[in-house]
């Protein structure tokens, strides 16, 4: 069944193939404030490791606004399973598209450092702000609202949940896409079956029939962000990059990222990305007045990335965390506390690295997941068959620490002799 809406355009996507593009949302990826995503890698530093990992998140966005489309499209049992009203396919599919719209340079890698160090938005809020001040002439008869509260998450129940929530289109494109640039293969999901077997009612997302594609999506979600983005190289150019970032907005070689919510001037917002950020770190390299931070630089251009002084994942049990893990969690919460760390093992604290990353899990227990068997639908953590479950829910936590290169088994050794 194909979309109740006019296709303008197509354009060819190395993932999806041919997608259609109707004439409001050809505008708006026409617009500078979209073009600017070209210039916005969609991974980070991934590229350090897995050279192809290249693809922006111009491409992403696409995808997304593409797989918004199937699924609010797709016929179940011969019943289209959500109303297909032009004007909320329409709205979806831009909120779709316009999702991932205030991303700061590397994407999420230099989110954390606006959030924390500088008290900025996250990209959502700057992506809800872009289309407020740069996009209602490009909207044509729709509110600006309308794609906002979505992707604010306001009123996430029902068919919103499919732009976010523990299975959405944004997960099903970034895996895709991933694993076709990176060349893993974890994140090959079979996202026609997946959408073939998931409705939407009362809601919740509740999958039926086949539930190998649902435990193969959250599988290889698993294992991508172990083998890709966890990696342990990828991780440690990324620490580079955000303490570089950090440092050159304070140094004032780099606008403050806050700016970019008062700018009126999409030319430049749109110069605020990558190519921007590594021209300041190369020129920073060459040029930079302060030793560690002109090394940090130089390190990250000559591909020298942070060496691992500390890395054990394991299963979290109980509310207390081991001693050693703690003393890293303190120092990336506390900047007095990585100094006094540094101090001790004679190292300066730009070269000190804590690191505590996104627990994992195979089942989330929050999670909007649901399954159908015969009249019965059960919770995925209440499912006796799924072998997720059968595994079991437990996260696994990863507290790491990086430095200089060359110093890390005597940085290990302070750490555990006590840190700090």
């Amino acid at each position: 069944m194909s979309l109740p809406l006019k296709m303008k355009k197509h354009i060819f996507d190395n993932v999806h193939g041919h997608i259609g593009v109707t004439e409001v949302e050809e505008g708006v990826i026409d617009s500078l404030i979209f073009q600017r995503l070209r210039g916005i890698r969609q991974t980070g530093c991934v590229d350090f490791v897995y050279p192809g990992s290249v693809h922006s998140r111009f491409s992403h966005c696409i995808g997304t606004m593409h797989l918004m489309g199937r699924f609010l499209s797709m016929e179940n049992d011969g019943k289209a399973k959500i109303a297909q009203d032009d004007d909320k396919v329409q709205v979806m599919r831009l909120a779709a598209l316009l999702h991932d719209l205030g991303h700061y340079p590397l994407s999420h890698t230099t989110e954390q450092v606006v959030m924390r160090a500088f008290g900025g938005a996250n990209h959502e809020k700057l992506g809800v702000s872009f289309i407020k001040r740069f996009l209602k002439d490009k909207l044509h008869s729709y509110r600006p609202e309308e794609i906002t509260d979505i992707i604010e998450k306001k009123g996430r129940k029902g068919v919103p949940m499919l732009l976010s929530s523990a299975f959405d289109v944004d997960k099903c494109d970034y895996l895709l896409r991933d694993s076709y640039y990176t060349g893993v293969s974890y994140g090959e999901i079979e996202v026609d079956r997946l959408i073939q077997t998931m409705s939407i009612e009362d809601g919740k997302m509740i999958f039926g029939k086949d539930e190998t594609e649902l435990e193969r999506f959250l599988l290889g979600r698993y294992h991508m962000y172990r083998a890709v983005y966890h990696h342990k190289t990828v991780v440690g150019f990324e620490e580079m990059a955000k303490r570089a970032f950090e440092f050159l907005v304070k140094e004032g070689e780099i606008d403050d990222p806050n700016s970019l919510m008062k700018e009126s001037d999409d030319s430049i917002v749109y110069g605020y990305n990558d190519s921007m950020l590594y021209q300041k770190i190369l020129d920073y390299s060459k040029n930079g007045k302060k030793k560690e931070l002109k090394e940090l630089c130089s390190n990250i251009i000559r591909r020298r990335p942070s060496q691992v002084a500390y890395m054990e994942p394991k299963p979290l049990s109980g509310s207390k965390m081991p001693i050693i893990e703690k003393r890293i969690s303190d120092m990336e919460r506390a900047y007095s506390y990585r100094e006094r760390f540094a101090d001790r093992c004679g190292i300066d604290p730009m070269w000190i690295f804590p690191v505590s990353l996104r627990r994992l899990s195979l089942v989330d227990e929050k999670s909007e997941i649901y399954i159908r068997r015969g009249n019965d639908i059960k919770s995925l953590q209440e499912s006796d068959t799924l072998i997720l479950k059968m595994i079991g829910s437990n996260a696994m936590y990863d507290v790491r620490l990086y430095t200089k290169p060359g110093r890390q088994n005597e940085v290990r050794r302070i750490l555990d002799k006590g840190g700090y």
